[in-house]
């Protein structure tokens, strides 16, 4: 009997037995870079702005009060906003900042969120909530698997009456924003795991500014964005914006910052009496 075999729905299962004879893989993450990133604006039509900025951390002086979380809150945001291609603004700002990326190159294309599902699934402790069921849609080209999320909502809303934590309005009052009208800050990264070449969308809530070199000089790179944006046409140069071709719904826009890795923030918040345990927030970092 095959260690494979096929629902009736068409999917593959595949035992734990079946996995014993494989040696198992370094869990190393390796080769770490930055590729692209851009902001969502808000708009009345999909519009990004590349390369955009994370929120620069500015932390007022002594102890701040801070309201709890309320209204809407994104879970998907990509998603909430270009329901239509929601991988679209990675693609997009990937080569738009490298016009010559060889996809190929690449053998898997995901958001950071089904990578931490996926953890989740194969050690659930890392879940202190729980495991709820997850789908992940897997489309082929070439050899490069692509991986999209398929959540049930793409947002949610917080009512007056209930309690989420304090972690949105937080980082309101502990950032500044860089680009007027953004809602998100989202970056591409690429790495290798288990030997497989892996392309990572993942939101980024801040900067710290005095980190050395934490915003790239844009002359002092090889491949200048604004002389790659002006060259593509995106934008007449007294707007820069690009209007949506016939085929996509997508505006983007040239602005912001190309901002170092090492210089990003992930802002987490918790109640003064309870540590923050990095095994709770380590996938997501």
């Amino acid at each position: 009997m095959s260690d494979f075999k096929t629902t009736s729905e068409g999917l593959e299962e595949i035992s734990r037995l079946s996995l014993i004879s494989f040696a198992p893989a370094e869990a190393i993450i390796t080769d770490v870079k930055h590729l692209a990133s851009y902001n969502w604006i808000e708009a009345s039509t999909p519009t990004i702005a590349v390369p955009g900025s994370p929120a620069q951390w500015s932390a007022p002086l002594g102890p701040r009060q801070v309201k709890k979380d309320s209204g809407l809150v994104y879970i998907s945001q990509n998603a909430a906003r270009h329901p239509d291609s929601p991988l679209e603004p990675l693609f997009r700002s990937l080569y738009i900042e490298h016009p010559s990326f060889d996809i190929n190159s690449i053998d898997i294309v995901t958001d950071r969120n089904n990578i931490r599902k996926l953890l989740s699934f194969v050690k659930p402790a890392l879940s202190k909530n729980g495991l709820d069921a997850f789908t992940i849609q897997v489309d082929m080209t070439a050899q490069t698997a692509i991986f999209s999320r398929d959540e049930t909502a793409t947002y949610e809303v917080i009512r007056p009456g209930e309690f989420r934590g304090f972690g949105h309005e937080f980082e309101k009052a502990f950032t500044i924003p860089q680009v007027k009208g953004s809602t998100g800050h989202y970056r591409i990264i690429s790495y290798r795991l288990g030997g497989l070449s892996f392309l990572v969308r993942h939101e980024t809530d801040g900067y710290v500014k005095d980190l050395k070199s934490s915003v790239k000089d844009k002359k002092s790179t090889g491949d200048d964005l604004v002389d790659i944006l002006n060259s593509l046409s995106l934008t007449p140069k007294t707007t820069h914006i690009e209007e949506p071709s016939v085929k996509s719904k997508l505006t983007i826009k040239k602005e912001g910052q190309i901002v170092s890795r090492e210089s990003t923030l992930e802002i987490k918040t918790r109640v003064f009496h309870k540590s923050l345990e990095l095994t709770e927030v380590g996938a997501q970092l």
